[in-house]
């Protein structure tokens, strides 16, 4: 699976242990190492069954961000860039979502920049409407980028009527 490859890579590009974790889980109590590995392990395993607890109570705690969010947002980013199957699409989604708008405006501002560099997959998104979640999670992430004001507009009158009904 194409998205295994690139969480590896982006994993290795972020220094997990120097990270402290919103949790007090495995070897180094402190340590954020646990959340990629997480995430490959949920991977290789069924896909399908992702979630977003992975991210809960390590990269946020509610709607407050903790310090691995950031790289948190770049592994879901290459997760998403693989083009796993559309149920996971939708967890990735929402997981860079919850993250480029918590409590913490400049942790969140982050967020959004790594967020902004996928944008194209979320126009993608919209427009294949596999599922309305998915469509819904990539129309809500675009509309907190306000450069994406004008296109995304466009794209709101071609595809409105695939949207949830609160999204029209």
């Amino acid at each position: 699976m194409r998205s295994l490859e690139l969480v590896r890579i982006e994993a290795g590009l972020h220094d997990w242990a120097a990270i402290t974790c919103g949790c007090s889980w495995g070897p180094n109590r402190y340590s954020s190492e646990h959340i990629p590995l997480e995430l490959i392990r949920r991977l290789e395993g069924n896909p399908e069954d992702l979630g977003t607890d992975w991210v809960d109570n390590h990269a946020r705690i509610q709607s407050n961000l903790m310090d691995p969010a950031v790289a948190t947002a770049s592994l879901a980013l290459a997760a998403l860039a693989g083009r796993p199957p559309v149920g996971v699409r939708k967890d990735l989604l929402y997981i860079l979502g919850v993250l480029s708008a918590g409590e913490q405006d400049d942790v969140a501002e982050a967020c959004l920049d790594v967020a902004r560099q996928g944008v194209w997959l979320y126009y993608e998104e919209l427009a294949a409407f596999e599922m309305v979640g998915a469509s819904a999670e990539a129309y809500e992430l675009l509309s907190c980028m306000d450069e994406q004001a004008e296109r995304l507009a466009a794209y709101h009158r071609v595809y409105r009527d695939r949207l949830p009904s609160d999204l029209r």
